[in-house]
């Protein structure tokens, strides 16, 4: 089986990993609903689901980790919300998260551990070196659909190895006076042996030392321990975003780069998620509200808004933020400048304003895609709407001497004969067509007649927008 990561290569094994951030496994794998883990009050199904259906591993119960070439073992984990803290000095309740239960890591066998010391021992031979990959939990959301929200690699530092170290001996000791089952959470800090089974007397198990039954027991990190996990995690994401913006400062890469680095890195992020990211904080009044928040990004990484880039103007490049629905389709097709009736009637093709616009300037698409259907984009939640893709478009030769030509001759040509309203539609399956863009109906322009008629623009069809994007990779 060919796979895309080296499992000889942490950094590789993490780097995919992290290709799942803000993502679910239904996005990356439509085939997931077919997979044998079909189990849905199953616990630990999604971690099940990672580990074949992405990584491409079999599920094992062995005691090694699960890539063990590099001595690292796969954690499948929860995040809930909270309500944000907005004035807290911790980032993980400022951004309004908290573990949702402990890290079971993994089951002690009692009789094994009873003659084990702390320099050889199976639990940090297995699980010292952990692949972090916690997940938005969410009521009544299948498995499948769970957005993963931070993936990193992760080892103890060395203070808490030490109060993880003690922790562990105080579990061992009590196993090694005959007394595993009195163990309790309540003797640790951070490591802790909490009962694993679906009921206290099925999962009772003999003991070394005693003959009295003890619960079954795994050792985890508490849950309060692990938001200390995730608030570091979190620490290095943040760190993550100055090194990128380091690099986007650099005079040395040049511009296009620097955008293309921006905006790839916020791939899968929901506008709710930009915002808190750069700390932007706009009400959600104006009808371009998405391209604002570009903006604004844009003023807190550059330090202006794009359109204001001396490179920009240098290339001559227009910005257009686009809104896709589920199925990848515009929600509107792309307007642009209204039609100078008087002027287009004295236009030739190659000089024309259209053919300058699409020939010699190139446009730079931010697209955002909704997660749901909808009528109008204020019925979307900020997180409904995500960012897909960036790329910079100028329209194929072929496109704007053939369909392109046809459309803007045809305008031309009913214009000078005064026909106002019988334009090219979307129907006549062109890539353009001609409509208003106007305030209101009342919102007319002088003709070459002397009569004032509507504004109407060059529109880009929704579906050749769409072909446009698909063709981009």
């Amino acid at each position: 089986m060919i796979l895309n990561y080296d499992r000889d290569d942490k950094y590789s094994i993490e780097e995919y990993a992290r290709k799942l951030i803000d993502k679910s496994l239904s996005q990356v794998n439509k085939d997931i609903y077919n997979s044998r883990f079909n189990n849905k009050k199953s616990k630990g199904r999604l971690g099940q689901l990672v580990e074949e259906e992405y990584f491409r591993y079999k599920v094992n119960s062995k005691q090694e980790a699960d890539f063990n070439e590099v001595e690292v073992e796969l954690k499948v984990c929860p995040i809930k919300r909270i309500k944000p803290k907005v004035n807290s000095n911790v980032l993980r309740e400022k951004l309004g998260y908290s573990a949702k239960e402990r890290i079971v890591l993994t089951i002690i066998d009692y009789f094994k551990l009873n003659n084990e010391t702390w320099e050889d021992n199976s639990l940090m031979k297995k699980c010292k070196n952990l692949l972090l990959m916690f997940y938005i939990n969410e009521k009544d959301v299948p498995k499948e659909e769970l957005i993963f929200k931070l993936i990193n690699l992760w080892t103890p530092s060395n203070e808490d190895l030490k109060i993880i170290k003690r922790d562990w001996h105080i579990i061992v000791s009590k196993i090694k006076q005959g007394k595993a089952h009195e163990i309790s959470e309540g003797d640790t800090m951070y490591l802790g042996a909490c009962t694993k089974g679906n009921t206290a007397e099925k999962s009772k198990r003999e003991q070394p030392n005693s003959n009295i039954l003890a619960s079954q027991r795994a050792f985890s990190y508490k849950r309060s321990y692990v938001d200390f996990i995730i608030e570091e995690l979190l620490e290095r994401e943040e760190y993550r975003k100055i090194e990128k913006c380091k690099k986007l400062s650099d005079n040395n890469v040049l511009f296009d780069e620097k955008i293309y680095a921006l905006f790839n890195s916020l791939i899968n992020k929901s506008i709710l998620d930009i915002m808190k990211i750069y700390s932007v904080n706009r009400e959600r009044k104006a009808k371009n509200f998405i391209r604002l928040i570009v903006d604004d990004v844009c003023k807190n990484i550059f330090g202006d808004k794009l359109d204001k880039f001396e490179e920009f103007k240098k290339a001559n490049i227009e910005i257009k933020t686009i809104l896709l629905k589920p199925n990848g389709v515009p929600k509107e097709s792309m307007s642009f400048e209204q039609i100078d009736y008087c002027e287009i009637v004295n236009e030739e093709w190659e000089t024309s304003t259209i053919r300058d616009k699409f020939e010699n300037k190139k446009h730079l698409w931010i697209i955002f895609k909704s997660r749901v259907n909808f009528k109008n984009q204020s019925e979307l939640g900020l997180d409904d709407i995500i960012l897909n893709k960036v790329m910079f478009w100028n329209m194929p030769i072929s496109d704007l001497n053939n369909s392109m030509y046809k459309v803007w001759k045809d305008t031309r040509n009913k214009v000078k004969e005064g026909n106002y309203n019988n334009f090219m539609k979307i129907s006549d399956k062109e890539i353009s067509h001609i409509r208003p863009k106007g305030i209101n109906s009342s919102d007319l322009t002088l003709t070459p007649q002397g009569t004032k008629e509507r504004k109407k623009c060059f529109w880009l069809n929704a579906n050749y927008i769409k072909d446009q994007i698909d063709k981009y990779n």
